[in-house]
């Protein structure tokens, strides 16, 4: 999962035009970043994890998927799972400008409730908060 995270944290972060020294492994965040707290599944291919999503309550906390293994519908499959297991109160943050993800939650049904300045360990970037519509964190300022 370290892996995983790692190559795509950085892609994350350029997508959403944060500096490049706001990287962090996964080993070094997961603890802050809910990790430890969330319930966990996994994509595996064979034996190997290519993906994962993680979840805290109503908040969508972890999605990573294997670069190898972007854009083939294991994203998909994975939020799904877990919106079944989260019921209809989901919601998540974002990086402003990191269109596949945000496009991700939209077609699942997640709407845009605001979005805002921010700073990713230290470097300026955009969150994005979005929430199924009917959950109670669809209000701005939740």
């Amino acid at each position: 999962m370290c892996r995983i995270h790692d190559v795509a944290r950085v892609q994350e972060l350029a997508a959403g035009g944060v500096d490049s020294r706001a990287f962090r492994p996964m080993i070094e965040v997961a603890a802050v970043d809910e990790f430890f707290d969330s319930q966990v599944t996994l994509a595996c291919h064979a034996d190997r994890i290519i993906g994962f999503i993680a979840w805290n309550g109503t908040y969508i906390t972890w999605l990573y998927v294997d670069s190898e293994f972007q854009r083939c519908g294991i994203g998909w499959q994975l939020l799904q799972c877990a919106l079944q297991q989260i019921g209809p109160g989901a919601w998540t943050h974002a990086i402003a400008g990191n269109e596949p993800a945000i496009a991700l939650y939209r077609r699942a049904g997640l709407e845009i409730v605001e979005t805002w300045p921010s700073d990713c360990e230290g470097y300026a970037c955009e969150v994005v908060h979005l929430a199924l519509p009917i959950s109670s964190i669809n209000e701005p300022n939740s």
